[in-house]
């Protein structure tokens, strides 16, 4: 007897991958005969994250509508009809029972043509403000998850379940942890710029060590670069003296949340839950490209919950000031750790799988 068959909407960044990737690997814990694949659109992010655990998974066309010329818009157009094409070829082929779709750009053309196959379509939106594909799918999506309460006003109400981002279990059970910092004692920063680093908060990170060196602070540097900046922020670490540990990408992050004092991130759906679940606090750079400025939204809930402190990009001179502020002044720090735990749902990953079963039948 064959199980359950599901399709899964999730290429492009981290941010969207380990999400969908805790719900998958929930499902499967509930039914161990299901059938998962994954439809992605060929990023680095897709094979570095999945094929570890040998997570079957697909490429289809796809790009980004947001931004550029009306040239490029309408490219992106025509490689949206091509992936929706090569995703109803998909759909025939896999036979899903049910398509499950996390947003990115490669989610709307599966998403619609699972849709059109007359398969249940399920959403999960994970930011505080919906993007594109989730605002489009919405309209034919039997349940929506919502990550944060807030966005549910971008959709029909009778459609919305607040769940909470899934977590991957290693950060569940950092729940209990808080940080405990003195002033005077050595500050581990951990600065990650996302799934595939953030070359202007490297740099900012660069200036930063090189004014706290300066001033003799007692630091040490956990970095993810991502691929185009990990040997020369290294070296740079190398040649001022700084203790540090540098990658690419880190597999393990939740072992870095536990060891850090202060994080230095973007502010993407993932970053923003797992900083609220670890109760590390943290410096918020929103990444100004962003659909609809929706990682603004989202370090604007975790400031406004007590967990952090927001920079812009273009205030990043400021990131020096308001790190040793945090030094100097450690019960600012402390209570930072821990306020924003209420926007967790450690239970979501397994909530969201038996929910999907249940459209399953």
């Amino acid at each position: 007897m064959t199980g359950p068959r599901l399709l899964i909407g999730a290429g492009g960044t981290g941010g969207h991958l380990i999400p969908a990737l805790a719900v998958a690997e929930a499902f499967r814990s509930l039914c161990p005969e299901a059938d998962i694949l994954f439809a992605g659109a060929g990023r680095p992010a897709e094979a570095v994250i999945l094929d570890p655990g040998g997570w079957a998974r697909v490429v289809l066309p796809a790009r980004g509508f947001k931004g550029g010329t009306i040239s490029g818009k309408a490219g992106a157009g025509l490689t949206a009809l091509k992936g929706f094409f090569q995703a109803l070829r998909l759909i025939r082929r896999f036979r899903p029972h049910l398509f499950y779709g996390v947003g990115g750009y490669v989610s709307g053309p599966v998403g619609l043509a699972a849709w059109l196959t007359g398969r249940p379509v399920v959403i999960h939106e994970q930011n505080s403000r919906p993007g594109l594909s989730n605002r489009l799918l919405a309209r034919v999506a039997r349940e929506i998850f919502l990550g944060f309460p807030g966005a549910g006003e971008y959709f029909p109400a009778g459609k919305t379940v607040a769940t909470g981002n899934p977590l991957r279990p290693a950060f569940t059970e950092l729940l209990d942890h808080k940080v405990d910092y003195r002033s005077g004692q050595k500050l581990v920063l951990l600065i990650m710029g996302g799934s595939q680093g953030a070359s202007r908060i490297n740099l900012a990170a660069m200036e930063l060590a090189a004014k706290l060196a300066g001033e003799g602070r007692d630091f040490e540097i956990i970095h993810q670069t991502g691929a185009s900046d990990g040997d020369v922020t290294g070296t740079f670490y190398d040649r001022l003296g700084i203790k540090h540990e540098t990658a690419s990408f880190f597999h393990d992050p939740a072992g870095l949340y536990r060891k850090a004092h202060l994080g230095l991130m973007r502010a993407g759906a993932l970053t923003v839950t797992e900083l609220a679940a670890a109760g590390l606090p943290a410096i918020l750079v929103p990444l100004p490209a962003a659909a609809d400025n929706h990682q603004l939204v989202n370090a604007r809930t975790l400031a406004e919950a007590g967990g952090a402190r927001i920079l812009m990009e273009d205030e990043l001179e400021g990131l020096p000031a308001m790190v040793t502020d945090l030094m100097d002044h450690a019960q600012k720090l402390n209570r930072m750790s821990g306020a924003a735990r209420d926007l967790v749902n450690p239970l979501a990953a397994r909530q969201m799988a038996e929910r999907l079963l249940a459209w399953i039948g």
